[in-house]
């Protein structure tokens, strides 16, 4: 302020003493010319250091809010000036050197920039614009890419025409200077979907979906409408794995798994069933689902978020949907059955209740990919157990009886081959018997015949020696002369010997022994 003073007497004086030049040479005695290049000067210097007392400095890493000492007083419930009025200037200094700002009028209040890292985003609340839309919560959103106009307080609360409250529009990473005055900034994380999730959003801002004429309002199977990505309610369409700078309070997400999820019901919490002839089990069931991404906002609006733990400790999909079904399901399909028959129908009963609980969840647009039993624990009861050792006694003697009636069909198949193969053996036996009765009978027509041959032989030589005795009298100088061949008979011999039968007799064994000895 004083050199402001300085400055101003110099810059008034100088002009007198340049002006009074003759009175400057009477009272110093110095030439004229030189009181009026010092009042030059004076008046000179005197504008520079009224200048210099105007003007202010930002530094790089802030900004500057100028503050009016004199002039007309706010509107009522206004926060800063937009055109000259007393407090707080809506206009936000940039860093460097600025001038015009006298002390006495001004006051410069500097802040530091507001940086939003990375992965980051900025919540903006003003405390100063038009009230915001009947209903509303939330200011409406800016048009993308319209961030930094949106801080610009000047333009906010003039041709913006920025509504007051939290601004559903945030900031995305990098550095703002926003009038610290009208703008408080609040740093958040974004929102980040992981893999195997999606985000499904119920806005509280925005506008009212009004669907087209001739359309209806698509709805979920409690009848809560579903509007499109931007309207206020919720979403039909769910956020995919990503990150999305969405206003969290003005954006209610609910993270689905999209992933295939497993429910087991063992232990004490199996699913109890009761057959037709009176008896009572637990049955293990585990129940595989899958909430797709287009389906996830159908099941946020009838669960709520269905990973959510409800009262009894189970998750919200499990205590609403998949326990009451499941436990239907299998009570009725034993209803319908005995308990060995349910023990034996596993599979079919398994299949049945995979269809059955595919079409029942068909409504919430819950996929069901499988139904499995995991174990019958018909042996868990006193009962239970006697009734399946009495079966398991059925089956034994019926594995007996199988086995019984195999050893004896093997008998019989050994004793039939054995019978088949004494019976070929008798055939060939036969055969070879019918073989050598022929082969007899061939040799004795041989021998007949070749008894007939001789004898016409001998009787041949007989004839012609004129007579038996004459023939083997021939035959016995043979022998006696070495040159017998053996082949005479020998009841020629003896009946050629007339009524010696001793001399017949020793002569027929002499002959024989010699034709013995012949054929050797």
């Amino acid at each position: 302020m004083l050199t402001f003073v300085i400055g101003l007497f110099l810059a008034i004086i100088g002009p007198i003493a340049a002006i009074s030049g003759n009175l400057f040479h009477q009272a110093t005695g110095l030439p004229v010319s030189a009181g009026r290049v010092g009042g030059a000067f004076g008046f000179l210097f005197g504008i520079v250091l009224m200048i210099l007392s105007t003007a202010i400095y930002v530094e790089d890493n802030q900004g500057g809010v100028v503050s009016l000492k004199f002039g007309p007083d706010l509107p009522e419930g206004a926060i800063v000036a937009t055109d000259g009025e007393k407090g707080p200037q809506a206009k936000v200094l940039p860093p460097g050197w600025h001038f015009g700002y006298l002390p006495i009028f001004y006051n410069l209040e500097p802040f530091d920039i507001v940086k939003i890292p990375a992965d980051h985003i900025g919540l903006v609340h003003a405390a100063d614009g038009r009230p915001l839309p009947l209903g509303s919560v939330y200011a409406p959103k800016w048009e993308e890419g319209t961030e930094r106009q949106m801080l610009d307080a000047q333009h906010f609360l003039t041709e913006g025409q920025g509504y007051k409250g939290a601004q559903v529009t945030t900031l995305l990473p990098g550095e703002y200077r926003p009038n610290p005055r009208l703008f408080k900034i609040e740093i958040l994380p974004v929102l980040e979907v992981p893999v195997g999730q999606v985000a499904v959003i119920k806005s509280n801002a925005g506008e009212i979906y009004v669907p087209p004429e001739g359309d209806t309002v698509d709805k979920a199977a409690d009848g809560s409408p579903i509007v499109p990505k931007g309207y206020r309610g919720l979403w039909r369409e769910a956020l995919t794995p990503s990150a999305y700078p969405l206003h969290p309070m003005a954006h209610k997400v609910t993270t689905v798994q999209t992933t295939m999820r497993t429910y087991a019901y063992t232990g004490k919490t199996a699913i109890d069933v009761r057959t037709k002839d009176g008896f009572e089990f637990p049955v293990d069931v585990r129940v595989t689902v899958r909430i797709s991404t287009e389906n996830a906002p159908y099941v946020v609006a009838l669960l709520g978020d269905p990973d959510g733990k409800a009262v009894t400790g189970f998750t919200k999909i499990e205590e609403i949907v998949i326990i009451p079904t499941v436990r239907a399901i299998f009570r009725n399909t034993a209803e319908n059955r005995n308990a060995l028959q349910y023990v034996n129908e596993r599979s079919q009963i398994q299949d049945t209740a995979t269809q059955q609980l595919r079409a029942e969840l068909e409504r919430t647009k819950i996929n069901i990919e499988s139904v499995y039993i995991a174990d019958i624990r018909i042996s868990d009861t006193d009962a239970g157990r006697q009734l399946l050792a009495t079966q398991t006694d059925k089956e034994v003697a019926l594995r007996e009886q199988e086995t019984f009636a195999e050893k004896e069909r093997a008998q019989k198949a050994r004793a039939n081959a054995v019978r088949a193969e004494e019976e070929a053996n008798q055939e060939v036996q036969q055969a070879q018997a019918r073989s050598r009765v022929l082969i007899a009978q061939e040799d004795a027509k041989a021998e007949i015949a070749k008894a007939e041959g001789q004898a016409t032989a001998y009787q041949k030589k007989i004839d012609a020696l004129g007579g038996v005795e004459n023939f083997v009298q021939l035959e016995i100088a043979h022998m006696l002369a070495g040159q017998w061949k053996g082949d005479i008979p020998t009841v020629l011999v003896a009946g050629s010997a007339g009524g010696n039968g001793a001399m017949g007799a020793l002569i027929g064994s002499m002959l024989e022994d010699q034709a013995k000895k012949s054929r050797k």
